[in-house]
């Protein structure tokens, strides 16, 4: 079962009311839904006083605690044992489900230079699917074997050639970046480069960086979302948490950055018309 945690503090009110709200105990609700074999439990926090008493909550939350769903504005005491809920598993999964889509309707992905950052290792599936429309991919790998792995199998399999290294400055030939789960240092591209990743970089980066999808949740999922939390996270939760695990097969309807949004269709043409442009250069 999942858990959600919302705190709700009424408006500040004025005169005898305000002076009945700060005499009245908290408030503690809780509802539970369920939807596509998915139990939620939402626990509603009613602080009249402004403060939040976690102990009056502790009980119905129990084990729960390192992993509640809640808004980001929430913050815990680092003492408490409560933690917010957070993976960019799923955030990685939608980020590489578009740049396949991408890949799969751009008339000149061929002529496209790859780049894969992703030193943790969780798109190695991506790579393999990405040789059926691009040539010679750069990856950027970690401190794992995974990639090293791959790359003798798409040799041996699909007689591709794929590049495998640690050096950053390859990235910057690549037209098109994949960046799974997220940026962290930083990384010098091309002016023109297209980078789709998971989470706003946290460091400088060169190029056309969308980091945040929008898509459709699967019906009866959204009954059992509370307002404050976003789709994405939500979802997030279900496919980490709830084994949800169909939702990693979505594919954005769009996703944005500071450059503006662009669905699946204009962002294979904004890569179709830059590969024909190099090409022809």
């Amino acid at each position: 079962m999942l858990t959600a945690l919302s705190v709700n503090v009424p408006e500040r009110a004025e005169g005898l009311k305000r002076l009945r709200n700060r005499l009245r105990r908290d408030r503690v609700d809780v509802q539970v839904s369920r939807a596509r074999g998915v139990s939620l439990r939402h626990i509603t926090y009613t602080s009249y006083s402004g403060e939040v008493r976690l102990d009056r909550a502790d009980r119905l939350i129990g084990a729960q605690r390192s992993q509640l769903l809640c808004s980001e504005k929430l913050v815990f005491p680092m003492s408490s044992g409560y933690r917010r809920f957070y993976s960019r598993s799923f955030s990685a999964r939608l980020c590489a489900n578009m740049a396949l889509e991408t890949l799969r309707l751009c008339p000149s992905a061929a002529r496209l230079r790859c780049g894969i950052y992703d030193p943790k290792g969780v798109a190695s599936d991506f790579l393999l699917q990405s040789l059926a429309y691009c040539v010679n991919p750069v990856v950027i790998e970690g401190d794992n074997e995974i990639y090293s792995l791959a790359r003798e199998r798409a040799l041996t399999e699909l007689g591709a050639p794929v590049t495998v290294t640690r050096n950053l400055s390859e990235l910057e030939r690549c037209g098109f970046v994949l960046a799974p789960t997220g940026i962290d240092v930083p990384l010098k591209l091309s002016p023109d480069a297209v980078v789709l990743t998971s989470g706003e970089p946290s460091t400088p980066v060169s190029g056309e960086v969308y980091y945040k999808y929008s898509f459709r949740m699967p019906n009866g999922f959204d009954a059992l979302k509370p307002d404050e939390l976003s789709e994405e996270y939500f979802c997030s939760a279900l496919y980490t948490l709830g084994a949800q695990y169909e939702l990693g097969s979505i594919v954005p309807l769009n996703c944005c950055g500071k450059y503006g949004s662009q669905t699946v269709n204009s962002l294979s043409e904004l890569l179709d018309n830059r590969a024909k442009k190099a090409y022809n250069m």
